[in-house]
């Protein structure tokens, strides 16, 4: 069995763990009075702008939801809103904040409608009346439900300390429903540092396809406590009610001083000062930078993730393990999920490393080119040595060809050029027309140029004022040359900060891994290990395994655009030549191959705000990708496995929620209606709704130390008890696994030996379990174990590198494609070099 941090609600046990809520239901007054206010730049204000300002002044959680988030009883009864609470407690400060905010966004223009409009509290609003049980199928209840029910199950974890190997932490709640371990002798930092982490444990109500019962997955994480307030976006801060109450996570704000309109100073939002004013409450301050080290008992930003911090990331498995007794303990009416290994699915060994003997020439057709040329743009002599190397390890034998001589090859299909070019590739260079002109490399129709560039780069330097990379990969993308670069380190770095030869040996096979994935130049393994005719559910027949990626791009507008991103392998279980990596491109309305596709991608604007998640605009989503997959069926009679990534499209199509009904709108159902073989299968990575995968139990195989989790191993698990069959295949990450790496299962953070290793220890990542969850959705002519074996296959043995992927290969193209786009976002620094 496989124990997870996820467990079911007994139905005659919900009241007993979720308790019940204060509601203040909202009426068509309040709604009007609402879209009655003032519009900055034409935007109506959220609901999340008033609640953060309730949260402040009352010290609980507060949330607001409009009709859509109702049930249908709810909007029946006349109610077009709900403000929820812990407690009315403190009804009269959220009477007097309510007003107050409005007064405050009003700015005088107007009367303040909102607060006259609030009823009488709710205050013992039952969660289990709004839960409805469906036989074979999930249950239903209206989003508030999900959103809010945990509070009361934090609370009550929080009502003893959480205990691990002697020692005990206090837990405290904060207003988003989390649990942190608060106490300041609990906070985890290096010997004569002020980098803390802190511990944070979270809970999700969700629901599991075919359990008719409610589900709660719980996760945690270290939390990165900032030594100043740039980049830090929220802060915890202790109101000074006592223990009890919980710790307020706010929104932090930047504005210019009044002082000095020159400098920016970090604040909170300014109706607070408003509120906390007209409650006569001490105002809430947030110190300066210099101040923040001696207020870290009651004020804590968060830092955001991408910056670098002293305490390694990660909790462990070790610590995840006590949090679960912990939460079995406290709450004993939750019933683990019951996951056993799969007999029926059996993993080949992953294969590892470059082919004996060199990279065949059978491969390279799956670029969709005859021949395939590898071209290294290089600076400095370390980089080109380093590709060298790296490329004779691909080949199987010595790489030399000369600065502008034609290629050498490497097998009867692919090439490598060399070409030193120090002023294409620098970052100072401003106009790269003439080098890119004198450099004559572009794909034509019978052979693809893929192009390896040395980029200057160190997470520890200053980063460059201008990036070449996003402009030489939208340089060359136009010349159908898809890219990837190898990182060298800038001059002056601390002793310290520079790479060893085993960190620079794994960037540089990393680097050309990524560029033949780009190319879409494969090997052997993805075949072997998807065709193993000795194991039970080989691939058999050829298909199509089309992935299905999307997501919202950032923008300024009210609507963003969606980024709808497909990619698909055409395979053959008797022919690696055979096989064809192929990417959709909008530009020309085609399915085109592997670089070629990937340049495409690259070369056009990202994202189409005509595509969307909801209402007419998924209708759309639906009909187009339905159209793609139409193009892509009639040049390939075969049958289609569709792998989607839940949470990314299940309000696209309907019939991927775990609530779904029978005849609900999937990927394909276009092509199905005109007679087409299609499967879809549903893929969850999120821990947080999963619930981490915490320890093996079993007879065998187990460690020396009881309280030592066991790895869940190279299996695959079927959850049991349900009507619609699902599978978690967990695993470990490379850092788990590598030297050192298994710290975490042997000790918790907080009780490592008080030796000269224990910095060293806390600075590294301790690595959890993880897991991802496999629902076939639509089987088409599979059976949904043979799908399942498909989909666990495809993420263990990687088509580029040589650890496992998060998600099935076609899924992890069309993945990867939007990730390396020179106008993908995502906040604070993103390095997609190697």
């Amino acid at each position: 069995m496989l124990l997870t941090l996820a467990y079911r609600i007994p139905r005659d046990r919900l009241e007993a763990v979720l308790g019940s809520i204060t509601a203040y239901p909202l009426t068509e007054n309040f709604s009007e009075a609402w879209d009655d206010l003032p519009r900055p730049r034409g935007r109506r204000h959220r609901y999340a702008a008033l609640a953060t300002g309730l949260t402040a002044v009352t010290g609980d959680p507060v949330m607001l939801f409009g009709a859509v988030d109702l049930s249908r009883e709810e909007t029946a009864e006349g109610t077009t809103g709900l403000l929820l609470t812990s407690t009315s407690a403190l009804d009269h400060r959220l009477r007097i904040g309510t007003r107050t905010w409005e007064n405050h966004v009003r700015d005088g223009r107007g009367e303040a409608r909102l607060a006259e409009h609030l009823p009488a509290a709710v205050p013992h609003r039952s969660f289990e009346r709004f839960v409805g049980y469906r036989p074979g199928l999930a249950p239903t209840a209206p989003n508030w439900v999900f959103r809010t029910a945990a509070w009361q199950v934090m609370r009550k974890l929080a009502r003893k300390p959480l205990r691990l190997d002697g020692r005990e932490l206090n837990l405290r709640m904060d207003t988003d429903g989390n649990l942190l371990v608060w106490d300041r002798g609990d906070l985890l930092a290096l010997s004569g540092t002020r980098s803390h982490s802190m511990a944070k444990i979270s809970v999700r109500l969700v629901t599991r396809k075919g359990m008719e019962d409610l589900v709660l997955a719980f996760d945690a994480h270290l939390s990165r406590i900032s030594t100043g307030w740039w980049g830090a976006r929220y802060t915890w801060i202790d109101g000074g009610a006592g223990d009890k109450r919980p710790v307020l996570r706010l929104r932090v704000m930047r504005r210019r001083a009044e002082a000095d309109p020159d400098v920016w100073e970090s604040c909170l939002d300014p109706a607070i000062a408003k509120i906390f004013q007209a409650c006569a409450l001490k105002p809430l301050r947030l110190p300066s930078d210099e101040g923040l080290a001696d207020a870290i008992e009651t004020v804590r930003p968060q830092t955001f993730s991408s910056r670098k911090h002293l305490v390694g990331s990660g909790l462990g498995p070790r610590f995840m393990r006590f949090l679960h007794d912990h939460i079995t303990g406290e709450l004993p009416d939750l019933v683990p999920l019951d996951y056993r290994p799969d007999k029926e699915i059996k993993l080949p060994r992953a294969v590892t490393g470059y082919p004996v003997g060199g990279l065949g020439a059978e491969g390279v057709r799956a670029s969709g080119h005859e021949r395939v040329t590898l071209a290294c743009l290089y600076r400095t002599p370390d980089a080109r040595t380093r590709m060298l190397a790296e490329l004779a390890e691909l080949a199987g034998q010595t790489v030399l060809p000369e600065p502008g001589e034609d290629g050498f090859a490497i097998n009867d299909r692919l090439d490598v050029v060399l070409r030193h070019c120090p002023e294409l590739v620098a970052h100072e260079t401003v106009n790269r027309a003439a080098a890119l002109t004198e450099l004559d490399l572009a794909t034509d129709g019978r052979r693809l140029v893929a192009a390896w560039i040395e980029t200057e780069f160190h997470a520890k330097a200053e980063p460059p004022e201008r990036d070449a990379k996003p402009h030489l990969r939208r340089l060359f993308a136009h010349r159908g040359v898809p890219t990837q670069f190898l990182a060298t380190d800038p001059p002056g770095l601390p002793a310290k900060e520079v790479r060893n030869k085993k960190e620079l040996k794994h960037a540089a096979e990393n680097a050309l891994r990524n560029l033949l994935r780009a190319a879409g130049v494969l090997d052997r393994r993805l075949l072997n290990a998807l065709t193993t005719k000795h194991r039970s559910h080989p691939l058999d027949r050829s298909a199509l395994l089309v992935g299905i990626h999307a997501r919202r791009q950032r923008s300024d507008g009210d609507d963003s655009p969606l980024v709808l991103v497909m990619s698909a392998l055409y395979v053959d279980p008797d022919d690696l030549s055979a096989w064809r990596v192929l990417h959709y491109d909008a530009v020309t309305d085609r399915w085109l191959p592997g670089g070629s596709g990937t340049a495409a991608f690259h070369a056009a604007p990202i994202g189409d705000d005509t595509f969307g998640r909801t209402q007419e605009k998924a209708v759309r989503t639906r009909e187009e990708v339905d159209r793609r997959l139409s193009l892509l069926a009639s040049s390939w009679d075969v049958p289609i496995v569709v792998f989607t990534d839940a949470p990314a499209v299940r309000t696209v199509w309907p019939g991927l929620q775990n609530g779904a009904v029978p005849g609900a709108a999937l990927p394909g159902d276009r092509l199905v209606e005109a007679g087409h073989d299609v499967a879809v299968v549903r893929v969850l990575t999120d821990m947080a709704e999963i619930g981490r995968p915490i320890d093996r139990v079993e007879a065998a195989n187990q460690p020396d130390d009881e309280l030592q989790p066991a790895a869940p191993g190279a299996r695959v698990y079927r959850l049991d008890g349900t009507e619609q069959p699902s599978w978690l295949f967990a695993g470990t990450s490379r850092t788990y696994s590598a030297k050192g790496g298994r710290t975490g299962v042997k000790h918790t953070r907080w009780t490592l030996p008080d030796d000269e290793w224990r910095d060293y220890h806390l600075g590294k990542d301790w690595h959890s379990f993880t897991a991802k969850e496999i629902v076939p959705v639509r089987c088409g002519s599979w059976s949904a174990t043979t799908l399942a074996a498909l989909t666990a296959r495809l993420c263990d043995q990687s088509i580029s590198w040589d650890g496992r992927t998060l998600v099935p290969a076609p899924l992890h193209l069309a993945i990867s494609l939007d990730r390396d786009h020179p106008d993908h976002r995502s906040f604070g620094e993103r390095a997609d070099e190697v």
